[in-house]
């Protein structure tokens, strides 16, 4: 018997005797015999679980007998103490893995009672033999099974978020509760291919700032994900576990270091961590497409509003500083990312109708007559007609056509009233009110200060305004920055 194959048995042999189906054996078996006591042995008779119980047992000439016939199915015999003991072998297959002993009978056993632990202890082995086969089955399933379900999030994942720095960061998150780590890094190849930019950085244990030294890139080739970028291997060892992310080319890499319960990291976690870096890879160039077509989105828009501001600059589009304004108070409202996009879209167009009003109206001293309102009105609503077709700006129709509506429903085009304005019309109103009291606009007087604008927004609170983005652009004016969104008109 080689090496291995010693090693084999003896695990086989203390995990049996440790095991579940042992306990109810040992039970059974001290009633059958009468309050024995239960002791093991492994195939060469060396105790493998004692307790203390038979420490005065010396293995002596009972044992050569034993030897000498280790297949023979039962054997009776008397220790040192000349008290009666009874062994079985523990037999797989055509080998014996060890041996059984009660010890310290208070009686020779019938046949029949020696029948009944033999019976007892196959069914234990048998008992064993299935939990063996069903630990096998989990451990072969269980990163599969895992695998599946890290799919099936990441999909629910790229349904969420296409912004690319939310999207890696919440990958980053997914990948400690799947793998169980403290710490988890996401980079991605630069444009020159020789860098790691890292992109998502997690510890449980601290807080990394974005200036931090962890999110300083890394030259392919050094550190743990260099090597792994440089060469497209995985690498697996007790703390770490580091995989590419591939497309046709490497375009990043994924780690997880230390895992929570402090065990090793194994081949199964490895194969988890690829399974969720493929998927990766695809929620990432997703999300790189999705940038793409934002940035030509965006493009399409400035090329549109230099051509409309080529008549008159400012008067069918507004100004940059309104443009930040109008972000600025969505994020103070914590508006989802998509919403915020939208609301970029329309506040570089809000105006686009007024293309087709006559210069006397748009450049009119003083107020404007209800005649000439009422075309000012109708040709807000043509505005939509310059845009309508282009799919991308859609979903920011609704908040174009409305952010003239007032909140108490007397506003144009449709007296929409409270939440029944688009939350982004109800944003861009503010913004824009803001806007036309501090710059010079024809149609009306001098322009106030920025205090008194302040003051007369908080006035038409809830009336003209929605309370909540009126509160939202008032924490927004008591920050610094406030005056760097308003430039030149501070």
């Amino acid at each position: 018997m080689n090496e291995s194959e010693k090693r084999e048995k003896q695990e086989f042999l203390i995990r049996f005797s440790r095991s579940s189906s042992v306990s109810a054996f040992r039970k059974i078996c001290s009633k059958i015999l009468r309050k024995s006591r239960c002791a093991f042995l492994d195939a060469e008779y060396k105790p493998v679980k004692y307790g203390g119980e038979c420490n005065h047992l010396k293995l002596g000439k009972y044992l050569a007998r034993l030897k000498s016939n280790p297949l023979r199915e039962y054997m009776l015999f008397r220790c040192n103490c000349n008290k009666i003991c009874l062994s079985f072998p523990i037999i797989q297959g055509s080998s014996v893995y060890g041996h059984v002993l009660f010890i310290h009978l208070n009686k020779e056993p019938r046949k029949t009672a020696i029948d009944s632990v033999r019976i007892c202890m196959d069914l234990a082995l048998k008992e064993f033999q299935k939990e063996r086969e069903l630990n096998k089955l989990y451990e072969t399933i269980r990163p599969r099974a895992i695998a599946l379900s890290t799919i099936h999030t990441i999909h629910r994942l790229l349904s969420s978020t296409l912004n690319m720095d939310e999207l890696i960061e919440r990958i980053a998150r997914l990948t400690l509760q799947v793998m169980r780590s403290r710490h988890c890094s996401i980079m991605l190849m630069d444009e020159s291919k020789k860098y790691l930019i890292p992109k998502a950085v997690i510890n449980l244990d601290e807080e990394i700032p974005k200036t931090g030294p962890q999110y300083k890139k890394i030259r392919l080739g050094v550190k743990l994900e260099g090597r792994v970028a440089k060469t497209g291997k995985a690498a697996l060892s007790r703390n770490s576990v580091c995989v590419p992310l591939v497309e046709e080319d490497i375009i990043g890499v994924i780690s997880a270091r230390n895992k929570t319960n402090d065990a090793p990291f194994d081949k199964f976690e490895l194969e988890i961590l690829i399974t969720l870096a493929e998927q990766a890879v695809i929620a990432v160039k997703n999300a790189e497409m999705y940038e793409e077509q934002e940035k030509m989105a965006y493009g399409s828009i400035k090329t549109l509003a230099a051509l409309l501001d080529s008549k008159s600059p400012n008067t069918f589009t507004h100004s940059d500083q309104f443009v930040k304004m109008v972000l600025a108070i969505a994020e103070e409202m914590k508006l989802p990312r998509e919403d915020i996009t939208n609301l970029h879209y329309s506040a570089l167009l809000p105006d686009t109708g007024k293309f087709s009003i006559p210069d006397e109206i748009l450049k009119k001293p003083g107020s404007l007559s209800s005649a000439e309102y009422d075309i000012i009105k109708k040709q807000h609503l043509e505005s939509l007609k310059i845009i309508e077709h282009l799919e991308f700006l859609k979903p920011a129709i609704p908040i174009i056509r409305h952010h003239h509506e007032r909140y108490d429903g007397a506003g144009y085009p449709d007296g929409l009233k409270g939440k029944a304005i688009p939350v982004g019309a109800r944003v861009m109103a503010v913004a824009n009110a803001f806007e036309a009291m501090v710059s010079a606009r024809p149609y009306k007087g001098k322009k106030i200060s920025i205090f008194q604008a302040i003051k007369e927004i908080e006035k038409n609170k809830g009336t003209q305004f929605d309370p909540e983005a009126v509160d939202a652009f008032i924490e927004v004016a008591k920050k610094p920055e406030f005056k760097n969104i308003l430039g030149a008109s501070a």
